[in-house]
């Protein structure tokens, strides 16, 4: 099967074959991926984290149509997440780890001709980069042909949430080319004076793209043959990287210190996580969880000692922030937070809708976790609860869910705003609701307003 959105770069198409992944080269990108192999550049690149583990296949024909002159396969990451569902930090160390890779390709006389941030996945908490045929030749002068999509796909919406304090995702959702200079130039009016980078990379690049635009031709032209000496390149990405380190989100978090105000006493926080534990080890699949709704992750790191591979996902991108942080610091491997909204998540976009795949299509999980989520939805979000429950059912075959009833103190604080009439929701019809398409396999109630259900769909 021919990967959709890989016509971008027609000179390595990806295609797959038994849930593997190839790409068919044409003659030039055959020739620069093997002299970056033979001068070790790839093997480098890997040993640093910084690119994901690829090797020639010549067993492999790529599919008619695409370019056959060589066939690389690479390891599959077992999740392909998107830019705008990574937090700040994630988006910041994605972006470092893009110019570690020219700067260690440069070292050998080779570049990125590419700076999307979509040719980046994050596997646990490292970003990797998965486009391994997008090193080609530098030589002693050239261009980094590559620095005005840096700019759209890391620096601006980096910059934006840094200095306007506005979180980048709701811009980058749907986008597959970033933020244009010109319209973070717009949002940024007034600020030249106080930030570094400001003037330069955005003040300036947008007074050039205009005067561009109004060029000839011939000028265009005569612009796009000048040329660097390599150490200028070099000296361009370090100074970037310096700027990049330095950012900080300004962002405000609604739910980053959630945790700290639980409801429960310990007792109950007690149970509620052993119950958790124990439905988890009860699955017999064992390959993808998530935690819908992870806040900063106190169950989502139960879940990574059970699964092979655990997302944690929540909408406000400062928990994602700090559950990143911990993850990193704890050094678990296999838990990937990621930045999503399960009332709206990422959809199929790009061209013809289909270069990029929606969340729900990328990640089927074996069993998830809904705590203290369901009344959110329901009370919250005004979603109806049978509505919610078919919802939980189809996202994966066994779940856990916390069901909070109507006289829980936070359930009367979400709904107390609420001026309509809402749809049924009571421990009864959760229970219905439940039973029409699945069953419950354990439930333990760890509050007098607070009950926990280990459901499995039927069928599974």
């Amino acid at each position: 099967m021919i990967e959709h959105g890989s016509f971008r770069d027609p000179a390595a198409r990806v295609f797959y074959h038994d849930g593997r992944v190839f790409r068919g080269l044409d003659e030039t990108a055959a020739a620069a991926d093997r002299k970056a192999r033979e001068v070790g550049l790839l093997d480098t690149l890997v040993a640093k984290d910084l690119f994901v583990e690829s090797w020639p296949n010549d067993e492999i024909t790529a599919p008619e149509g695409l370019p056959a002159t060589a066939v690389i396969e690479s390891r599959r990451v077992p999740t392909i997440n998107y830019p705008s569902e990574w937090s700040f930090a994630m988006l910041r160390d994605a972006a470092l780890a893009t110019l570690d890779a020219n700067l260690l390709a440069m070292e050998q006389g080779f570049i990125l001709k590419d700076a999307s941030a979509f040719n980046v996945v994050y596997e646990g908490t490292r970003p990797l980069i998965i486009d391994i045929t997008s090193l080609e030749e530098f030589g002693e002068k050239g261009i980094w042909t590559a620095y005005g999509q840096f700019c759209d796909h890391f620096l601006a919406p980096l910059m934006l949430e840094a200095h306007a304090g506005i979180a980048f995702q709701r811009y980058l959702s749907g986008q597959t080319e970033g933020i244009p200079i010109v319209e973070l130039n717009r949002l940024l009016r007034g600020r030249s004076g106080i930030h570094k980078g400001i003037l330069s990379h955005v003040r300036l690049r947008s007074r050039m793209e205009q005067r561009a635009a109004r060029m000839d031709t011939d000028r265009r032209r005569a612009v796009g043959r000048m040329a660097l000496p390599r150490s200028a390149v070099i000296a361009t990405m370090q100074r970037m990287k310096s700027l990049v380190s330095d950012l900080e989100s300004s962002a405000p978090s609604t739910w980053a210190t959630y945790e700290e105000a639980t409801p429960y006493e310990q007792q109950q926080a007690v149970a509620k996580t052993a119950f958790v534990d124990e439905s988890a080890g009860r699955v017999q699949a064992r390959s993808t969880a998530v935690d819908v709704g992870a806040n900063a992750g106190l169950f989502t790191k139960i879940l990574a000692r059970h699964f092979e591979q655990t997302l944690g996902i929540d909408f406000d991108p400062g928990a994602i922030d700090a559950l990143y942080a911990e993850t990193k610091r704890s050094e678990i491997e296999n838990l990937t937070p990621l930045v999503i909204d399960i009332t709206n998540p990422t959809p199929a976009f790009g061209w013809q809708g289909r270069e990029r795949k929606a969340f729900t299509e990328r990640v089927r999980p074996d069993f998830a976790t809904w705590l203290a989520v369901v009344h959110h939805l329901s009370l919250g979000a005004g979603i109806p609860l049978e509505s919610v429950v078919a919802t939980i059912l189809d996202f994966s075959p066994e779940s856990v869910v916390e069901f909070v009833s109507p006289d829980d103190p936070m359930a009367k604080r979400i709904s107390a705003s609420r001026t309509s009439d809402l749809a049924p929701y009571s421990q009864q019809h959760f229970e219905e609701y439940v039973a029409a398409g699945g069953k419950v396999v354990a439930e333990r109630q760890v509050s007098p307003t607070r009950t926990l259900y280990h459901i499995r769909r039927h069928g599974d």
